[in-house]
């Protein structure tokens, strides 16, 4: 659909003024009342013929409005992009907080409390869900599956609990023992880095301002994967 140009819609405007206040008026004013009334219904038509091209104009610019704007955006809504450099700051630097997060967790799995494993592989399971919910950021809202972005990932993460504590009780539920528990945080900790780093493989397998293999190579050496 191609848009109306705006000297087309001035034109009309235009016309319509000429034969509504001009033409009209001079008919009136001498009595020719026909030629008066021929006036007005051409003052109409060309109002009309504006009105139309302003609705195809409006249309097409509605068109062009991706998705995710069409509809009252939440207030923490973030679109980013690869091109910025201010924007690309964030990802970059993400095998560096994960560093942070796994020294702190590593205490929790170094104890002999199972209770300290677990929590210490829920706060790295937390930190993993961050991490590729700002690399979602360079998404369209509501790209995966058509939910937003938390939902999805949240989704996803207790999909990947429920297989896998599934995959160590062979025996039914109960049969594996508490350590199950550390070991299901373990399986989807590695999940969640798969995620992020196929994520990171489709944003900058190509991209100027991050060095993606130089990234993968912190981020595995990060700890965990």
């Amino acid at each position: 659909m191609r848009s109306a140009p705006d000297w087309s819609i001035q034109v009309a405007w235009w016309l319509s003024g000429i034969f509504a206040t001009g033409a009209a008026w001079y008919f009136l004013s001498i009595k020719d009342f026909a030629f008066a009334a021929d006036s007005v219904v051409l003052a109409i038509l060309f109002a009309g013929v504006a009105v139309y091209l302003h609705r195809k104009k409006d249309a097409l610019a509605a068109a062009l409005v991706p998705n995710e704007l069409k509809s009252d955006l939440p207030g923490d809504y973030v679109r980013r992009s690869t091109d910025s450099e201010a924007h690309v700051r964030i990802a970059r630097h993400l095998p560096e907080m994960k560093a942070v997060v796994h020294r702190s967790s590593s205490e929790g799995w170094g104890s002999s409390v199972t209770l300290d494993m677990r929590e210490a592989s829920y706060d790295m399971i937390d930190f993993l869900q961050f991490a590729w919910l700002r690399l979602a950021e360079f998404y369209p809202r509501k790209h995966f599956d058509a939910t937003d972005a938390r939902d999805y990932v949240e989704s996803y993460t207790r999909t990947r609990f429920a297989f896998h504590w599934a995959k160590h009780e062979p025996g039914g539920p109960g049969s594996g023992g508490t350590i199950v528990g550390v070991l299901t945080g373990g399986d989807v900790i590695r999940d969640l880095e798969s995620l992020i780093e196929d994520t990171m493989r489709s944003l900058f397998f190509d991209n100027q301002l991050l060095d993606l293999e130089d990234w993968l190579q912190r981020w595995q050496a990060a700890g965990v994967g």
